[in-house]
């Protein structure tokens, strides 16, 4: 009797343990890779090129964001799109994080992944850049785009405050005609300040093209109609020439030997004085 009560628990034991098993199948997470390949994830092959690494990086945490990605599978996720020398690269990444003891999460894997692929000179290198951006002869929209892909680097405008900071920047790398008209209204909101700005650029710009035109009352007067435009210029050449000729004239007929020919002198000639023994004329 002992025996079979024995077997009978074991039976319920066994069974009640298989129904737990299949509770817990039901139970499991989704397929996660096939969620996260639906999102066509980009892959990462390696090499030294920044921009792109931290590009790749951003869209895998976009899709992480879309689909609530448990921690727990970002790791394994993220990874298996990794191709040619960045698996290779990860492969003995895991190893040494293994060995060190560092525990495998997402923000360790983003810090050996950028130490590796961004690492902090080229961040310094960007941030540089970042302070150093004007608008120079962009348009606003060309600044701001550029505006927009270096500032990610600087994390401190990324904070609470961050925006009046950003604000500030944004408005002192404007040119000079824009600056004055934006900078007085003390917009500390970032997509407003941006808009009013490019809406500012569009219109000074289709203002100074109207200008510029051939129907604009602004038109640029041609070097060769306004050399046509001074008549004096010629009469005051004649005239000088008409003074210069008299005033020629005028002493040729005062001086003393104007009209001489022969000897015995002629019409307009000047008599010589008489001489003082025959009385004729003569010295």
């Amino acid at each position: 009797m002992a025996g079979r009560n024995d077997r009978a628990i074991a039976d319920a034991l066994q069974a009640l343990a298989q129904a737990v098993s299949n509770n817990n199948r039901v139970e499991i997470a989704p397929n996660w890779l096939e969620r996260f390949q639906r999102n066509n994830p980009p892959t990462f092959q390696g090499g030294y090129d920044p921009d792109v690494a931290i590009n790749w990086l951003m869209e895998i945490e976009k899709i992480f964001n879309v689909m609530e990605c448990p921690l727990t599978q970002k790791v394994r996720l993220a990874t298996f799109m990794l191709t040619a020398d960045a698996h290779f690269w990860w492969e003995g990444a895991l190893q040494r994080m293994i060995d060190g003891g560092v525990q495998l999460n997402w923000d360790n894997f983003k810090r050996v992944f950028l130490e590796k692929y961004f690492p902090d000179d080229v961040r310094s290198q960007k941030e540089v850049e970042f302070l150093e951006l004007k608008q120079g002869n962009d348009t606003v929209a060309e600044y701001a785009a550029k505006f927009d892909a270096l500032v990610r680097y600087c994390t401190h405008y990324h904070d609470e405050g961050g925006e009046r900071a950003k604000c500030i920047k944004f408005v002192n790398g404007l040119r000079p005609e824009i600056k004055t008209a934006i900078n007085y209204q003390e917009i500390y909101h970032y997509l407003t300040l941006v808009n009013k700005s490019r809406i500012y650029d569009r219109d000074n710009r289709a203002r100074a093209d109207f200008y510029k035109g051939a129907g604009g009352p602004m038109r640029a007067i041609d070097s060769s109609a306004l050399s046509k435009s001074k008549p004096y210029t010629k009469s005051i050449g004649d005239s000088s020439s008409k003074v210069n000729n008299q005033s020629s004239v005028q002493r040729k007929s005062q001086s003393p030997i104007a009209g001489k020919t022969s000897r015995g002198g002629s019409e307009g000639s000047v008599p010589r004085d008489n001489c003082f023994n025959c009385g004729k004329p003569g010295r």
